[in-house]
């Protein structure tokens, strides 16, 4: 059996979705970072939970979130066509959260201002109404 333990963050909202067996089951996915020699790597690996741990793991997480995950791997195999492929997951034995992201240091754009309503007729713009003023006092 082969058991890892990954630390990233959390690719992804988790979502629980329900197998036609009726099970309650949770993919999600965590990323990594690295550097090697001036160069950034980006790692990913793939875990899943079922039943209750799935739930918990859906309700109490969010994408971004940095979280610890062991699991054991599972090979699976598909038929695409005529050739077989295979993927790893790795079911989950225990999880720890950590903390969630800061969403107000993430920036975003500046709202653009609300454009200006055109002038209605017969009414002077602020400017105006100052000059007709003092060209009456005169």
């Amino acid at each position: 059996m082969i058991l890892i333990t990954a630390h990233g963050r959390l690719a992804h909202q988790p979502e629980l979705t329900l197998l036609p067996s009726g099970t309650r089951c949770c993919e999600f996915r965590l990323l990594s970072t690295r550097f090697s020699r001036g160069e950034e790597y980006k790692e990913g690996v793939t875990f899943f939970c079922y039943g209750e741990t799935a739930e918990r793991f859906c309700d109490n997480t969010e994408r971004g979130q940095l979280m610890s995950v062991t699991g054991t791997q599972e090979t699976q195999t598909y038929l695409k066509g005529e050739e077989t492929k295979h993927f790893v997951k790795y079911k989950v034995t225990w999880f720890e959260k950590g903390p969630k992201p800061n969403r107000a240091a993430i920036k975003r754009p500046a709202a653009k201002p609300a454009p200006r309503a055109p002038c209605v007729a017969g009414f002077a713009k602020p400017g105006q109404r100052q000059v007709a003023q003092a060209a009456a006092a005169s």
